[in-house]
């Protein structure tokens, strides 16, 4: 049996693995994206992006066979199988880590972006304690209630981003992207292994397969989400080096939204672009966190075999609560964000992949072959 309200019945549409990748992955570091891997690509990182785009193209549909050769059974489930009980353990212990790491550092980025743009003489426990019990409630319905809250807000979250993109083309100068190459191929890649470290969520792949009519069918879906990611963050990296030089966005904290202030559109009626992004970096932040939510959920359920839903919601709103008070300021919390993002290659991308490597040399598989 799965966990968290989910059942390998519900049959969705293999389209949903599109909104999922979309609304799970797309949170507040994709607003600040530039700021971490321009100081590694230079004016390179839209190289970095696309390069990378390929390598997490061919790693979803990886991640896809993975889920597909246990139909209807979760990565809990099947990891047993492959890995045997004490190596399973372990790894859901590191995975539970990981997801309520993540979940820590969100809730501090968020804290601080609320206290600059939003709410600034609100306690920022408040704010935090409403998006943590929101997120609990509504993962605590399982991931086919998240998806069909996703799908709501995918037409919020992409039209703003994409008006702000368009205005902002005229105010970019393409001298800032060159010359291209110039610091050698290294930095690209280097780049693109960091690229790849931000796209948090990707694990979402594994846990919506069992609940697809087709683990077959969700490979284009799939590959249509990591493209729409991919053109989200050339977006962003564009604006921000387009617009002030890679100098500038390294000098800054959140190059998207100085860039996107320094936009000029004469007998426009408005002059601050950047709150075109309010809408779509709240519900970002929130759809990621609801995910992930789920995912330690979920976790906690399949890997410590607690019952009590309820109570383990209420853990993982804690987690969120607290990270707000886990990094004494909010620079240390950006570097602990970076190193985050190259720990996540192991837990995105190798472990999985690794996974798979195992179950076809071993020829594991569900049902009675399993």
């Amino acid at each position: 049996m799965s966990v968290s309200g989910n059942k390998s019945g519900d049959n969705l549409d293999p389209r949903v693995v599109t909104v999922g990748l979309i609304l799970g992955i797309v949170e507040f570091e994709l607003f600040t994206i530039a700021k971490g891997i321009t100081p590694i690509a230079r004016q390179d990182a839209w190289i970095s992006v696309i390069l990378g785009s390929v390598i997490i193209s061919a790693s979803a549909y990886l991640l896809i066979r993975l889920g597909a050769r246990f139909p209807g059974e979760t990565p809990f489930q099947y990891g047993e199988k492959i890995w045997g009980r004490p190596m399973a353990f372990f790894w859901g212990l590191m995975y539970l880590v990981y997801w309520s790491g993540f979940l820590a550092l969100i809730s501090q980025e968020a804290s601080m972006a609320n206290r600059v743009f939003f709410l600034k003489s609100t306690p920022p426990v408040i704010p935090i304690l409403i998006l943590a019990i929101a997120a609990a409630w509504l993962a605590s319905y399982g991931l086919t209630s998240l998806i069909r809250f996703f799908q709501l807000n995918l037409a919020f979250l992409l039209l703003p981003m994409l008006l702000v993109f368009v205005m902002a083309v005229r105010n970019m100068d393409l001298h800032n992207f060159q010359p291209v190459l110039s610091n050698g191929l290294m930095p690209v890649i280097r780049g693109t292994v960091y690229f790849m470290g931000t796209l948090q969520g990707l694990e979402i792949i594994l846990f919506l397969v069992p609940l697809l009519r087709s683990a077959e069918a969700a490979v284009k879906p799939a590959l249509a989400g990591v493209y729409v990611i991919t053109g989200l963050t050339l977006m962003q990296i564009l604006t921000a080096v387009g617009i002030m030089g890679k100098e500038n966005v390294q000098a800054s904290i959140w190059p998207e939204i100085v860039a996107i202030s320094l936009i000029e559109l004469p007998g426009f009626p408005v002059e601050r672009f950047e709150l075109f992004l309010t809408l779509p970096w709240l519900i970002a932040v929130f759809t990621t966190i609801c995910l992930y939510t789920y995912f330690l959920v979920s976790g906690i359920m399949g890997i410590l075999g607690i019952k009590k839903r309820g109570a383990v919601s209420y853990f993982a709103a804690a987690v969120i609560v607290l990270g707000v008070y886990i990094f004494p300021n909010y620079p240390t919390a950006i570097q602990v964000r970076r190193y985050f993002s190259w720990a996540s290659i192991f837990f995105l991308y190798v472990l999985p992949i690794t996974t798979l490597t195992i179950a076809v040399l071993r020829k594991k598989r569900g049902g009675m072959n399993g």
